[in-house]
Order: C-alpha cells, then structure tokens, then sequence
C-alpha cells in the first residue's frame, strides 16, 4: 500500500470516526457537513471528495451494521430449516423492520438527503441492499418450486418487500398513529407477507 492510498484511508477513517461521535452527541439531522470538516480538521473540499452528502457517509457508516445484520440473519435461517417457507421469510422480514425501526434516524437520512434520480438509486445499488435482494428472492423461489405461493415475479416481490418498510412509514405509523413496531410488524406480514402464501 502506498503512503498516499494509507494516508488517504487514514482521512476516510478520521471523517467517519468524527461523524459517529457527532451523530451520537448531536443527532444525525443537526450535524451538517461543514460541522463534520471543520471537527475533523479538513478541508470541506477533502470531505466532499470522498462524500458528496450526508446521504453517502451515512450509508458508508452503516455498512458494518449492516454486515453484521446480514450475517444474523444467513445464521438465523440455518437454524430454521425445517420451518415453512413462510415462517421464515416472515421471520426474515420481521427482524429487518425492527432493525430498520432501531437504525431509524440513519436510515432516513439515507433515504432523503438527495433527489432519487433514475441513475442515482443510492441505496438499491448498494451490496446491503443487494444481498437482502438475494435472501427474499431464494426464498420466494423456494415456495414457488413448492407451490406453496401465489403466482408472482420473485425479483419483482423481493424489491416490494423491501421497499415497504420505507423509514418515512416507520415514522408516520408510530409517531403519528400511535402503532408499536410490534402493532407495525403484525400489519406489515398481514399485508405483505401472509397474502402470498393463499394456495
């Protein structure tokens, strides 16, 4: 590795080291990215260069928890397979819509820090989301080769499922609707999950 690639790592570690310490201290909506540069002792220009927005250092930030989450839950369906196809997925996305309701705030910031343009999906083309994709799509897979689920497109479903836990809902069911994430969770497999498997 070179001096100027470890140095440069070196900037990137400072940047989200400082960020985390004033995301936990402030919140992550009142830390603007000049407060970032200006903590980390850097130029904004260095800054932008390696993230263009809160968006991008968010995402980066929440890679690790993300990894860890993915490596849950492959552990958790080892541990399920003489489970029904529904049981698992169920639990599957029960686990991610209480992680996405614990990484709330981050994940929000994510979603609206910039536009979604058509070449610009951010989080859809990232590896997190990636592998959910993956774990949704070999398990509606599963049930179609058992005929245990409606016709449908798994890519198509996968995406949906996905997408239906959007951080925006989270908020609006349980800070203006009053709903518990347990309350949420139970119409969320009600409405997404449960009408799949009617054959």
């Amino acid at each position: 590795m070179t001096d100027k690639k470890k140095d440069s790592q070196e900037v990137s570690k400072m940047i989200l080291q400082t960020a985390r310490s004033l995301f936990a201290e402030h919140g992550v909506e009142a830390v603007s990215m000049h407060q970032i540069a200006k903590s980390t002792q850097i130029g904004q220009g260095t800054l932008y260069r390696r993230y263009a927005n809160k968006s991008d250092l968010c995402m980066d930030l929440m890679n690790d928890i993300f990894e860890s989450l993915i490596e849950e839950i492959t552990i958790m369906l080892e541990s399920m397979k003489e489970l029904t196809v529904q049981q698992r997925l169920t639990s599957v996305f029960r686990r991610l819509l209480y992680f996405s309701n614990e990484q709330l705030v981050w994940l929000n910031v994510i979603k609206i820090s910039k536009p979604c343009k058509p070449d610009d999906m951010n989080f859809f083309e990232s590896p997190n989301y990636l592998q959910l994709n993956s774990i949704y799509i070999a398990l509606l897979e599963e049930a179609l080769s058992k005929n245990e689920i409606i016709p449908l497109t798994p890519e198509f479903t996968a995406h949906t499922l996905i997408s239906a836990m959007a951080p925006e809902s989270l908020i609006y069911y349980s800070r203006v609707l009053g709903y518990s994430i347990e309350q949420i969770a139970d119409n969320y497999c009600g409405t997404f999950i449960n009408p799949l498997f009617t054959r």
